[in-house]
């Protein structure tokens, strides 16, 4: 039976690396890869903008820590933009499918601690909410 780990958080300025270290209700999950894991095989990733600033963006995820046996791992999932509407028009939503990398195939160390970080680079689109979720093999 596989085993995840699932966070989520704002990225509020772009060019800036955010940790995502919640998961809804729960302020602080475990970021202890479980015992007997020893790769990352699948990742899910979701992320959204509020669209509140003209501009584009790539969004991206870092997985790190010591639990990262090749060291710290950079994965570009997405892309965001947006140009303001006609007055009096409304923006349409800026979101991405979820998007699912299987077999992964990034080693890691049992018992030991991974970071997962996001970034929206380029021009800011405003505040973009990230969840990604890690399941262990």
């Amino acid at each position: 039976m596989s085993k995840t780990f699932t966070v989520e958080g704002d990225v509020t300025a772009a060019d800036t690396r955010t940790a995502l270290t919640t998961q809804g209700s729960v302020t602080a999950p475990s970021s202890v890869v479980p015992a007997g894991a020893t790769k990352i095989d699948k990742i899910i990733i979701a992320a959204t903008s509020e669209g509140l600033a003209d501009g584009a963006q790539s969004v991206m995820i870092r997985l790190g820590g010591n639990a990262v046996m090749g060291g710290e791992q950079v994965i570009v999932v997405s892309a965001l933009g947006r140009i303001a509407p006609q007055s009096g028009s409304d923006s349409a939503p800026q979101l991405m499918v979820a998007r699912v990398i299987d077999d992964a195939d990034i080693e890691v160390r049992p018992s030991d601690t991974i970071s997962v970080s996001a970034e929206g680079c380029g021009t800011d689109t405003g505040t973009i909410h990230v969840g990604v979720t890690l399941v262990y093999a």
